[in-house]
């Protein structure tokens, strides 16, 4: 980068990074990046409630077992934290995916995904005549996609509204709504099409079909080179990407275990700065400050001095999601477990909403002679299992998936991880609340928003709006270089 201006020795920036998961650490690391690039003089302090960072990355090695908390790899097509990954030399310790192919859970049996139907919008006719667990009447409904007009109507659509309306009911609510409730945790028909997806209305409108669309997105111009596998991990974990941003930053000091509990912003003198005051009443002063945290959280932090931002962000919500690590003995489980793991429709009820098959999908993390599974928990609007005890949720699980993989006896070993705020929602709205949250933060240029409730919910999406807060902490540096370091003010 080079500045926009000279900075001297003495030009300084101070901020402070409250929220230490993926989205904060990589605001620091880029921000630290910058600093080094621009001979600014940096002084940094994140605040981190908890004892760990990460946020929901968080791994536990025990025993031969690697046991994921929250993601337990990264997409390989939005470029950003493979990206990251080698720009922290890590390029050598990163695993692939090796299990291929999906299950569906269909009337009590496991049905193979055609490879054509793994996306948001099928890629190959036969592919879906293949589905077994379609009927006739869905197939050919499916297959007349590119027959449907393109939508002339006003206003916002949903993410299942639009599939159902192209695609048919029967391939919407049997395939695409698990498929994108697995990852976003959410009900299709309340998603934001325009947040979420919007290269499918891109698709209606440009190809007249997302069928269409989705065969053309493939095609990879000359040169380009496919990723050799759709996700990406570490051989000791997802949590690897956390300890080494980490261990790198040298120009941030990192506070573990107390909370923010309130923020002000003196305007007395010019610059303003803002005090951020934590738990135990140390205090801190800065010229900028990076909300690296749930929207919901955020509104409590800005309410003293931005009651219009502080209604906005009260309005996301987000859904529960758990998860159980079950290990069998190999000689336990009669299926070949040759996949990555099933999806459950809504369709079929009870608490398990999908099943990874975690010892097929990366065989490192579990000993040779046992078979490691991963039982997703939670949907949207049914938090049901946050009632539950550990002892319950393993028993649940384990008669759930015992018909269905072959299953005797009980798991030697269980671990269950509970997200009571897992997974924001994106709602219909989504847009037009994100334009209202930009335009009424706009009014504080040293205020930055980030993290996964704003534009993105991955981990990938997540490292590029940290990218993206540090390069705007950046520019904003540039325009007034005299600043001040972050300052303790007691104890």
């Amino acid at each position: 980068m080079v500045p926009d201006h000279p900075l001297t020795d003495d030009d300084r920036l101070s901020a402070i990074i409250i929220g230490g998961g993926i989205t904060g650490l990589a605001t620091a690391w880029y921000l630290e990046k910058a600093g080094r690039e621009d001979g600014l003089n940096l002084s940094v302090v994140m605040v981190e409630r908890e004892n760990w960072l990460g946020g929901k990355i968080r791994t536990l090695n025990e025993d031969g077992f690697i046991i994921e908390g929250g993601p337990d790899g990264f997409l390989t097509r939005k470029p950003w934290a493979l990206d990251l990954t080698n720009e922290l030399g890590l390029s050598d310790d990163v695993v692939y995916i090796q299990a291929a192919g999906t299950s569906l859970l269909r009337n009590g049996e496991l049905h193979p995904i055609p490879r054509g139907l793994m996306g948001p919008a099928p890629t190959s006719r036969r592919d879906v005549w293949s589905a077994t667990f379609l009927s006739w009447r869905g197939k050919l409904r499916a297959n007349l996609e590119p027959l449907v007009r393109r939508r002339k109507a006003a206003g916002r659509e949903s993410l299942g509204n639009f599939l159902r309306r192209r695609l048919g009911a029967e391939l919407t609510d049997t395939l695409l709504e698990p498929l994108t409730a697995g990852i976003y945790g959410g009900n299709s028909y309340d998603m934001s099409l325009d947040a979420l997806f919007p290269m499918l209305e891109q698709w209606e409108q440009r190809y007249g079909s997302i069928t269409r669309g989705m065969r053309e997105s493939k095609k990879f111009a000359p040169g380009h080179r496919q990723p050799l596998s759709p996700l990406f991990s570490f051989g000791t974990g997802a949590h690897q990407i956390v300890r080494a941003i980490a261990d790198s930053l040298e120009r941030t000091e990192i506070i573990r275990g107390r909370a923010a509990v309130a923020v002000d912003r003196m305007e007395a003198g010019y610059p303003p700065r803002y005090r951020v005051t934590l738990d135990d009443l140390q205090s801190f002063e800065s010229d900028v400050l990076a909300l690296a945290t749930p929207a919901q959280d955020a509104a409590s932090l800005v309410r003293s001095f931005a009651p219009g931002l502080t209604r906005l962000l009260e309005r996301m919500r987000s859904s529960a999601t758990g998860s159980i690590h079950m290990a069998f003995r190999c000689e336990e489980i009669s299926h070949p477990l040759d996949g990555s793991g099933f999806l459950m429709p809504r369709s079929e009820t009870g608490l398990v909403t999908g099943c990874t098959w975690t010892s097929s999908k990366w065989p490192s993390r579990s000993p040779k002679d046992y078979v490691l599974l991963r039982a997703f928990l939670g949907r949207s609007k049914d938090d049901s299992f946050l009632e539950y005890g550990d002892p319950e949720l393993v028993e649940v699980a384990t008669e759930t998936l015992r018909p269905l993989l072959g299953i005797r006896g009980a798991p030697e070993r269980a671990w269950v991880h509970r997200w009571a705020e897992g997974m924001p929602q994106y709602r219909v709205d989504h847009t037009e609340w994100l334009g209202g949250v930009d335009q009424e933060s706009a009014e504080y240029p040293d205020l930055f928003l980030c993290g996964a409730s704003y534009r993105g919910i991955g981990v990938p999406d997540c490292i590029r709006q940290g990218r993206d807060t540090a390069e705007r902490i950046r520019a904003f540096a540039l325009q007034d270089s005299r600043r001040r370091p972050a300052q303790t003010l007691n104890v």
